[in-house]
């Protein structure tokens, strides 16, 4: 009998610890969804740290291709013969070569890139392309186009959160264009989802 009593007695004490306070269960609750939280917060942030360690790369690969073109193209330049007379692939001084391109075809032959391959379905190389074209041309008057058209791209891979940032960029910088009418409408169905 005593055995009987000494483990109710031990069993009550166990079971009167382990009822926890509804306070309690109510503040380790919201501990947990303020943890989901920032983790979500931090999931976001590593999700545009990596958007944008993708570009920077991709503006890596292109520059050192870029490079490359240069360093062949000049070490085709010194390999030329140098001497006074003429050789026969050069001009006589009678004759005019086409003319050396101008900033203005330059600028157009990259925002066409750009476009290029925007249309082709190319998009991380468009929203490559196109910030070329906007850090070199940053006062082109084809530059708010430049930006809704990234952030469309990345709409369509599927990366709203990124192209957020592009929208946003397009309404401070062009907030009266028509770009950023688009850029307004597209933020609105992406915050509606």
């Amino acid at each position: 009998m005593k055995y009987f009593r000494y483990t109710t007695l031990a069993l009550s004490c166990f079971l009167t610890g382990c009822i926890a306070a509804p306070g309690t269960i109510r503040d380790l609750s919201e501990r947990q969804e303020n943890l989901e939280a920032d983790v979500d917060r931090m999931s976001d942030t590593l999700t545009d740290v990596q958007r944008k360690l993708e570009i920077q790369s991709a503006r890596i690969r292109n520059l050192e291709q870029n490079y490359s073109d240069i360093y062949l193209k000049l070490d085709e330049l010194k390999a030329e013969p140098s001497s006074g007379e003429p050789s026969a692939s050069a001009p006589d001084e009678g004759t005019v070569g086409p003319p050396a391109p101008t900033t203005l075809q330059a600028e157009k032959d990259l925002y066409l890139k750009a476009g290029k391959l925007y249309n082709q379905g190319q998009f991380l190389n468009a929203i490559l392309a196109y910030q070329v074209f906007i850090d070199t041309y940053p006062n082109d008057s084809r530059v708010a186009d430049a930006y809704l058209k990234q952030g469309l791209s990345l709409v369509r891979i599927g990366r709203k959160d990124g192209a957020k940032f592009f929208f946003r960029t397009l309404i401070t910088r062009f907030p009266n264009s028509p770009e950023a009418l688009k850029a307004r409408e597209e933020l609105k169905s992406i915050e509606s989802e």
